[in-house]
């Protein structure tokens, strides 16, 4: 019996185990998913069978429990994805020449963010919270290794950016029906919402901020790299972008709406300097279209009447300054931050768990998991930017899709403003696996080049 046979046996007998599991414990009980794999295990080899599953687990994470189990809203289609990906990542894997050295520092990084706030979890208060925090970082890593592993050539970067292309037109469908109905998803934060909130999208993600930073990070990969050769393809492109914006400001996310114009403006600019300036100069003419004038109102309102959100962010902020000079920058430990602020606030303010989120990613790493362990997070942060700048700078005149990755790079922390919890977004690190991707293949692209150079000026030289 060769390799491939046996490795395939093994797979769907571990899945038959755990449909037998089921018996004991209902959760298990996911028969149709169950077949379909072992079906598919006929058809495809483990290799593929592992990117397939990837690729739907992708696409899985930006809809979240809307995928779940009938009557088992906890267990949904994403997580029963993540630990069957895992597996066959395992049954599949070969060594480490997929990945450049450059980006193997990276995510060297990421492993000690996550073991140095590991340690954190010893003098950590909430323990419960502290273990639940660190299975999110390791999902965040794991998604970005992945990510750079199943996205390794330019044609399956084209590939995603055209599924999730149909993850924002449906966002796109759902956002007009909130707007229009004041109706939300059951896993929409607004369920139940009145007055003027009750109208704001979420699409399928929790609240209104989670799907513009969504689109934010999303639209400009869904443009670059999505191929549109025809004037149709093109057309379809435009009014993505346009509804997209339409969509942001509905949302009222002040950071994200000025990010979107931001990075849509660059790309513009990108394409041809003479569409940016006719751009500019049709701004004026634009604004004063009647169906602009709601949009106008809606915009200057989200910038004129959030003081209390303002104030309330910059109340948790200073008290998250105050809770790390009290911990002398060691950290409270993973996750205790958003109990400790709980203190400090009427349950009102609380979320779900009963903490208070920071609303600033950056500076909640820095009071969970102390100096030591956000100091290799704000590190890869850093090298992530510097590699994408270098990226760009150096293939200026080609291109937008030299310029994705440092798109992406800045827009994080910004992002991570806006975002109430940016460690438990999936999509979030998704992108940085995308745009880890982009500069692995361009690293390993430019090794190749270089040794062939090298081999070749050595042979000229021995002649």
């Amino acid at each position: 019996m060769n390799k491939a046979v046996t490795l395939k046996i093994i797979f769907i007998l571990s899945f038959l185990a755990l449909l037998a599991a089921g018996t004991l414990y209902k959760e298990a009980l996911v028969l149709p998913f169950f077949i379909v794999i072992i079906v598919f295990s006929f058809f495809f080899t483990l290799k593929q069978l592992a990117e397939m599953t990837w690729i739907i687990l992708v696409i899985a994470s930006f809809f979240g429990s809307l995928l779940s189990v009938p009557g088992y809203e906890s267990l949904f289609l994403y997580r029963i994805l993540l630990p069957v990906q895992a597996i066959l990542l395992l049954l599949t894997w070969k060594d480490w020449s997929w990945l450049n050295r450059r980006v193997r520092v990276l995510l060297l990084l990421l492993i000690g963010w996550l073991v140095v706030g590991a340690i954190t979890l010893i003098w950590a208060k909430y323990q419960a919270a502290g273990f639940r925090n660190l299975y999110y970082i390791i999902e965040a890593i794991y998604l970005i290794g992945t990510g750079i592993y199943y996205l390794d050539s330019k044609k399956k970067l084209e590939r995603l950016a055209l599924l999730i292309s149909g993850v924002i037109i449906v966002n796109i469908g759902v956002g007009i029906y909130e707007i229009t109905t004041g109706l939300h998803l059951k896993k929409s934060a607004l369920v139940g919402a009145i007055g003027n909130v009750q109208f704001l999208p979420s699409g399928t993600f929790f609240n209104p901020n989670d799907l513009a930073s969504f689109l934010v990070l999303f639209l400009p990969f869904v443009l670059v790299c999505m191929r549109s050769d025809t004037l149709f393809g093109k057309m379809i492109k435009i009014v993505l972008a346009v509804i997209s914006v339409y969509i942001i400001v509905a949302t009222q996310s002040r950071i994200a709406l000025v990010l979107i114009v931001g990075i849509l403006f660059l790309l513009v600019w990108k394409k041809s300097w003479k569409w940016g300036v006719m751009v500019l100069l049709s701004i004026p003419l634009v604004l004063q279209l009647p169906i602009m004038q709601d949009i106008t109102e809606q915009v200057n309102q989200t910038y004129t009447q959030k003081d209390t959100s303002t104030d309330l962010r910059l109340e948790i902020t200073n008290y998250t300054w105050q809770t790390i000079q009290d911990t002398h920058f060691i950290g409270l430990g993973p996750g205790n931050v958003q109990m400790e602020l709980a203190r400090y606030f009427p349950s009102d303010e609380q979320n779900g768990e009963g903490g208070v989120s920071v609303h600033n990613f950056l500076l909640e790493v820095l009071a969970n998991y102390g100096l030591l362990s956000a100091l290799c997070l704000f590190l890869f942060l850093y090298f992530v930017w510097q590699n994408s700048y270098q990226l760009w700078s150096k293939n200026k005149a080609k291109e937008s899709w030299y310029m994705l990755p440092l798109i992406i790079s800045i827009a994080f922390p910004f992002i991570s403003f806006a975002s109430s919890t940016t460690l438990e977004k999936s999509y979030v690190w998704i992108s940085f696996g995308i745009i880890l991707a982009i500069l692995n293949h361009y690293f390993k692209r430019t090794e190749s080049k270089n040794e062939k150079n090298l081999t070749s000026y050595k042979q000229s030289i021995s002649n």
